[in-house]
């Protein structure tokens, strides 16, 4: 039995790597922001250091799993191998909540996704997610949404990205530098001043209360600006006159 425990375990140590086996798990099936061939490459140095054929002896498992996940749109990574002799890698990836634009800037340079932690993560070269748009000054030189004082903003576009009624409601959000925050809905171009993002569930039911009830009966164009910033109040502002049409909830 000794033997045959110190054979086996020879024999093991000594197998090559026959295939690498890379899946996905299932919300990279539905946001397709990477491909196999850009994991390989990772894995690979580009096809400079192939796994196939080399013995599992030389290869450092977490060495690989960190170099997958120096990707900014990988989340995890996790690598074994099996009994015949194949490299399994199980990738997850990062999903993304918004995207941030910047329409001052040429070309669009600086765009970047915002994932579901508050981080910012480059564009996709494979897919472009159909996610909220955000913008404003509020983002000038911010390399995340995870301080403090960016919480109520995160949780704001996260229960928005989670909601499918606003998801498909509300197109664009922009952030001016006092973290003062105006929708822009999908449909129309009456924008939506939505105040600081506290408060949001309360705001949130002011905004379909004038979807609901004021919008069937005067339609889009008929306001130039509604405001559900104020306690207990919905403000429209009438687009042929500077009058205004008040609600309180």
């Amino acid at each position: 039995m000794v033997l045959l425990v110190i054979f086996a375990e020879k024999w093991y140590a000594s197998q090559s790597c026959k295939k690498v086996s890379i899946v996905f798990n299932d919300e990279q099936k539905q946001l397709p922001l990477l491909a196999q061939q850009d994991i390989r490459n990772l894995l690979s140095e580009s096809g400079k250091k192939p796994l196939e054929g080399r013995p599992f002896d030389q290869i450092d498992l977490n060495f690989l799993e960190n170099r997958v996940e120096s990707s900014p749109l990988v989340k995890d990574c996790q690598i074994s191998r099996n009994l015949r002799g194949w490299l399994e890698v199980r990738v997850e990836t990062h999903r993304p909540v918004a995207r941030l634009v910047q329409p001052d800037l040429p070309d669009n340079g600086l765009d970047k996704y915002l994932n579901e932690e508050g981080r910012f993560m480059p564009l996709s070269e494979r897919y472009t997610a159909r996610v909220l748009l955000i913008s404003g000054p509020y983002f000038d030189r911010k390399n995340h949404l995870q301080a403090r004082q960016d919480t109520a903003l995160l949780n704001l576009v996260r229960a928005i990205d989670q909601d499918s009624l606003w998801k498909a409601q509300i197109e664009w959000v922009e952030v001016d530098q006092k973290g003062e925050i105006t929708m822009w809905p999908q449909v129309g171009d009456t924008p939506i001043e939505f105040g600081s993002a506290s408060s949001r569930d309360i705001k949130f039911q002011k905004i379909n209360l004038f979807f609901r009830n004021i919008l069937p009966l005067r339609g889009w164009n008929s306001f130039s600006r509604v405001s559900v910033k104020y306690k207990n109040q919905v403000v429209c502002t009438r687009a042929t006159a500077d009058s205004l049409a008040t609600a309180t909830p």
